[in-house]
Parts: C-alpha cells; sequence; structure tokens
C-alpha cells in the first residue's frame, strides 16, 4: 500500500470519526413507577415511566400463580417535563405469603400517592392499615419512620435527594427481616425547574409584630391528605 494511499485511509477515518460521534444526550430527569420490591421476592417497577408518558394498570394481582402477594384496584404513573406522578388504589399486600418462616400483617389502603414538581415532593395516603389496625397519618414529615411490627418497618414520606440532583419521593418505603425484603409504593422523581422564579424570603404574615411579638404564622397547605 502507497504512502499516498495510507494517508487517504487516515483522513477517511478521521472525517467518519467527526461525522459519527454525537452529542451525549442526558437521561430523562423525571420518572415515576406505582409499585416495586426486591429481595425474596421481587417486583419490577410496574407500571414505570421514563422521560414524558403515562402508564396504567387495573386489576393488578403479582404473582398470577397461586394466591396473590400483592393485589391493586389500579396502578398509575405519569411523567412530563418537571413533574412526576404515581398512585396504587385498592392496595393489598398479603406479607405472610413470603417465605420468610414469621408471621407478618397484611397491609392495605384505600389510595397511595406521591407526586414530585419541580423538584418538591408531597404524598397523599388515604385509610392505611397494617394486620387490620388503622395507621393514623397527619402532616407526616419528609422521612417519618413508623414501626408497626417487630419485623416491619415503614417509612412514609421517603424523600431522597439524588446525585444528578432530582429528588426521589415514595410514598411508603417497607422494610421487611431487616432489609431481607424491601417494598416501594408510590414512588417519583423530578428535577428542579430552571426557570422557576424563587419564593421571597418574607410574606406579609410573617413580618413582625409590634411591640416585639412573634410574628404571625403563614398558612401552609397540608402536603398529606388522610382518612382512617
Amino acid at each position: 500500500m502507497s504512502p499516498r494511499t495510507t494517508g487517504v485511509l487516515a483522513c477517511t477515518a478521521a472525517a467518519c470519526l467527526v461525522l459519527t460521534a454525537a452529542p451525549a444526550i442526558a437521561a430523562p430527569a423525571e420518572s415515576a413507577y406505582a409499585i416495586a420490591a426486591s429481595g425474596l421476592v421481587k417486583i419490577p417497577r410496574t407500571p414505570s415511566v421514563s422521560g414524558q408518558g403515562k402508564e396504567s394498570l387495573a386489576s393488578v394481582a403479582l404473582p398470577t400463580e397461586g394466591p396473590s402477594l400483592v393485589g391493586a384496584k389500579a396502578l398509575n404513573a405519569a411523567v412530563k417535563p418537571g413533574h412526576a406522578e404515581s398512585s396504587v388504589a385498592g392496595l393489598a399486600l398479603n406479607l405472610g405469603l413470603l417465605p420468610t418462616g414469621a408471621a407478618l400483617p397484611g397491609l392495605s389502603a384505600e389510595v397511595i400517592e406521591s407526586e414530585c414538581r419541580n423538584g418538591k415532593g408531597s404524598v397523599s395516603i388515604a385509610n392505611l392499615k397494617v394486620g387490620g389496625k388503622t395507621i393514623k397519618l397527619d402532616q407526616v414529615a419528609p422521612n417519618t419512620t413508623i414501626p408497626v411490627a417487630s419485623l416491619l418497618e415503614l417509612t412514609v414520606n421517603k424523600q431522597t435527594k439524588n446525585a444528578d440532583g432530582t429528588l426521589t419521593v415514595t410514598a411508603v418505603s417497607a422494610k421487611l427481616l431487616g432489609k431481607t425484603q424491601t417494598l416501594d409504593i408510590a414512588s417519583a422523581t423530578c428535577a428542579k425547574s430552571a426557570d422557576e422564579t424563587p419564593e421571597p424570603p418574607t410574606k406579609p404574615g410573617d413580618k413582625p409584630q409590634p411591640g416585639g411579638k412573634a410574628p404571625k404564622p403563614t398558612p401552609v397547605p397540608a402536603h398529606l391528605d388522610v382518612t382512617g
């Protein structure tokens, strides 16, 4: 092969490299799923949406063979720029079916929802019951842990800041037998909008009152609707 031919091939290869190299495309920041489990029983994120989209399932029973570990009337996940949400309606968990050799209580709820909007998360839980006993929830702060049984721990309104700056809010995250089995219900992840207008540092109701009295508190909308 002559030097000239070699030079032509080299230039052609370089040109191909330039033409085929494409800028990296960032993965969608927003995602959502209704239910997922890992450990003794594995359930993939169901339904799961990443980027813009919406998915729903009705009358779900998992697994399908024999008695159902997880039952729900409806599972929903929806995502759009700056916003993600997921929900589970008519949830019933028969935790006693897990191959643990230990008795575990059942868990049910009318509705469990999570929402993430512009980097801020909120949850809504209606009529949550564990072992037939209603768990009263009111104004639950992020990452509230509720030990409901010796082998079962619930984290309600679980919020996690991710390395990429997004926020993940999971309405109910359960740990069974330590970390042998985990179960996440209604999870949503979103990023903070770049053009979001920052809130003013003070509001009219927060100004100091005459005589050095404490400022009048400004009402804040509740982020957790509860019945039960």
